[in-house]
């Protein structure tokens, strides 16, 4: 018999947003809101070719116009590359420009007009070089070698065969007898997929504001998710001790993974400390298209070997991103064993796999993070791969899926068979249907990551607590998470806790967002943080109660004798103003979850023939959860992972010729807005988590399956394979038309 779910006071149902009041009233400042007084606007100088050397910089013209405070290039700032990993991104171009958008030059004025008018008139002499934008194309051996010192980088991966062109990364998996496999399959297929770039579209651009005190401290204003590695960063860009580089954190529009590298803050810097004033970047959202850094395209070809029963024998898979100019801020979905490309061979185990991932330098703008990077290329390439072996086999894609769905490290099934089949079941799946209405499934899963995580309560005599937490929270309501997992530790209305947002002043170290660790570091920071308050305001309670000694329970302290006193009752009893043992600041390390986050999804589509549009009918989605901290964010979660899966399958796509993006406005790329959104059924299976009180990661491994799912349920409308997203009315037309050809 299973044990009672344990029964929680404040968690687990719906819970208001701690900083929605100031949201929806507007009094909640952005990181473009900031202004100290005296600020400068500046503006970046960007390379309008894709590959070319920098014969001249003239600033004069620009100078002259009037307000202009200081114009830099290259010349004027300490050379230095930098990265995260792999330091191969200047802070601006100086001999060489690698694609169209890299920052030549940047200006600073009294007013943003005047920045814009001197950063047109900043004159730059190209002699344009021979570029490459295909990255299968780039590691031809004549391919432009984009990056001819890379093997004297800081951080290159030694891994990377020497002969490898424009490599700058890879993912190596060798499992089993690959041949030998092949040899005895009784069906042996190969498939190639393509997908194209996608923007994070965050509706907040990038906004970033420097200063430089009296002191010679570096204060930073920067729509970042990570803050405190940023500061690192900053220390080693402006050579500057750690501590006396200060990141402040405000609110922040949207991040979905784009906003972690130190971008325009390290010109702010300068120009500030040319200046001896504040200096303030924002980008408009023309520049986030063409001269952010979007999700990787990919190029995965996949061959795979199959017993006639549906038994997965053999797989052998070749994928390859395409990392634009610069590598330094990718993620690391080609470091080993970690999620992203290795997907393609790992979500169903095979026991002969051959996995080569490689990570490709072209001429067009640097790919970054996105949310869980590198992994929905990946899915998509498999799942659309394992449907095509299905049919071939004769056998319902459900079912060759469940015969090859993934383990527990122990060898026990899994929770995807039991997500697979209610995903299936939610969509119809097996019923009848019409012409050009298909079906289809996709699976994702990927490990909760951790890292560091800090808190500071302070316990006012009013029995209310003030948490301070520097975790980011790029719109996702981490800090209401805090704020939820503090009432529910000690007893109190959440009400009774008043959430502020720290800083890198606040702690020596805390998290950044990603890797679906916010909810798990946060949350087990904080609970640490309550059980070191507890312990020690256990004397207190003691000698409250007349007692020995107490010990915590049920919102409060039961003494030896018998007496009870409650969290709050003790605080205005014993508590006063600035009294140590009603605060503490805690810093752990929050372990990452072993047991997978998995969501399984099901679409159903219709597909017009004579236009090729697709009509997305209803979604799926199935999560293995745990304890839902927060019903209302968690849904919220759900629902923005598939839609953003939605618009990636569908809609979403940044054209790019000859390295110039084309989609240069909102009007062109097109986000998903509510009539495109489909109805969705939301199933969540009961599973125990790792993160605070059993919780499980939510965040992002539902946005995965979604373009998996809709892109086999287009091919199983009109009977072709779908091996390119997105998917276009005219993308597939043209499949439709080559079927009837």
């Amino acid at each position: 018999m299973a044990a009672a779910a344990p029964v929680f006071s404040v968690i687990g149902r719906p819970i208001p947003r701690v900083e929605g009041y100031d949201k929806v009233t507007g009094h909640a400042p952005y990181y473009a809101d900031i202004a100290p007084p005296n600020t400068l606007w500046a503006k970046n100088v960007r390379s309008p070719v894709p590959h070319a050397r920098i014969v001249s910089i003239d600033t004069s013209r620009a100078l002259r116009v009037p307000g202009v405070r200081a114009v830099l290039t290259a010349a004027d700032i300490p050379f230095k590359r930098i990265g995260r990993r792999l330091k191969d991104t200047p802070l601006l171009a100086k001999d060489r420009v690698l694609h169209v958008g890299e920052r030549v030059a940047v200006v600073a004025a009294e007013s943003l007009a005047a920045a814009e008018e001197a950063a047109l008139l900043v004159e730059v002499e190209y002699e344009e070089l021979p570029a490459v934008f295909d990255a299968l194309a780039a590691m031809e051996p004549d391919a432009p070698l984009l990056h001819p010192d890379l093997r004297s980088y800081a951080g290159f991966p030694d891994y990377v065969p020497e002969e490898w062109r424009n490599v700058h990364a890879r993912a190596e998996i060798i499992r089993g007898d690959v041949e030998e496999g092949f040899a005895r399959s009784e069906l042996v297929m190969e498939h190639t997929f393509r997908t194209g770039t996608m923007h994070q579209g965050f509706l907040e651009p990038y906004a970033t504001v420097a200063n430089v005190a009296d002191d010679g401290r570096a204060e930073f204003w920067h729509s970042t998710k990570a803050v405190f590695r940023n500061k690192d960063e900053m220390a080693g860009i402006i050579d500057l001790p750690p501590e006396q580089i200060h990141f402040h954190q405000v609110h922040m529009g949207g991040d979905f993974g784009g906003k972690g590298a130190p971008g325009d803050a390290p010109a702010a810097y300068y120009l500030a400390r040319m200046t001896g004033r504040p200096v303030k970047f924002v980008t408009t959202s023309s520049e986030e298209l063409t001269a952010g850094t979007p999700r990787h395209p990919s190029f995965c070809r996949i061959k795979s070997g199959v017993m006639r029963d549906g038994t997965l024998v053999a797989r052998d898979v070749f994928i390859v991103y395409n990392s634009g100019a610069y590598g330094g801020f990718r993620p690391n979905v080609m470091d080993g064993m970690l999620p992203g490309g290795a997907q393609a061979g790992t979500l169903y185990p095979c026991p002969n796999l051959r996995l080569d991932g490689r990570m490709v330098y072209t001429n067009e703008v640097p790919r970054t993070y996105m949310r869980s990077p590198g992994q929905p290329q990946a899915v998509y390439s498999v799942e659309a791969h394992m449907d095509l072996l299905a049919r071939e086999l004769g056998l319902d894609p459900l079912e060759f899926r469940l015969k090859n769905a993934p383990r527990k490290p122990d060898g026990s099934e899994s929770p995807a068979p039991a997500m697979l089949r209610a995903a299936a079941e939610a969509v119809g799946w097996g019923t009848p249907k019409r012409p050009f209405v298909g079906r289809g499934l996709g699976l994702a899963q990927r490990n909760m990551g951790g890292g560091p995580g800090s808190a500071d309560l302070t316990v006012s005599p009013d029995g209310t607590v003030t948490a301070i937490s520097a975790a980011p929270d790029v719109g996702t309501g981490t800090l209401t998470v805090v704020g939820a997992v503090v009432a529910e530790s000690l007893g109190i209305p959440i009400e009774a806790v008043h959430v502020v947002h720290g800083d890198t002043d606040s702690f020596p170290n805390d998290t950044e967002a990603g890797a679906s660790r916010m909810t798990n570091a946060a949350g087990h920071a904080t609970i640490a943080a309550t059980d070191k308050l507890k312990e020690q305001l256990a004397p207190l309670a003691a000698t409250m109660l007349g007692a020995e000694s107490a010990t915590w329970m049920n919102g409060g302290w039961q003494a030896t004798n018998g007496r009870f006193v409650s969290f709050q009752d003790l605080a205005g009893e014993m508590i006063r103003p600035a009294d140590p043992a009603g605060h503490v600041n805690v810093t752990v390390t929050v372990p990452g979850g072993t047991e997978p986050e998995r969501s399984a999804q099901g679409a159903e589509v219709e597909v017009d023939p004579e236009t090729g549009e697709v009509h997305v009918l209803r979604l799926s989605s199935v999560q293995a959860v745990g304890t839902i901290i927060n019903e209302t964010a968690h849904q919220g979660q759900i629902e923005g992972c598939v839609v953003q899966g939605y618009g990636y399958a569908m809609t979403e796509e940044l054209v790019i010729e000859d390295g110039r993006v084309t989609t240069v406005h909102l009007g062109d790329y097109k986000l998903p807005t509510m009539p495109d959104v489909p109805p969705l059924t939301t199933i969540n299976l009961p599973f125990h988590g790792e993160g605070p009180f059993g919780a499980q990661a939510v965040g992002e491994t539902p946005v995965v399956p979604t373009p998996a799912a809709i892109a086999n349920a287009v091919a199983d409308a009109i009977g072709v394979p779908v091996t390119q997203l997105p998917l276009s009315a005219e993308r597939v037309l043209e499949l439709i038309d080559s079927k009837r050809a």
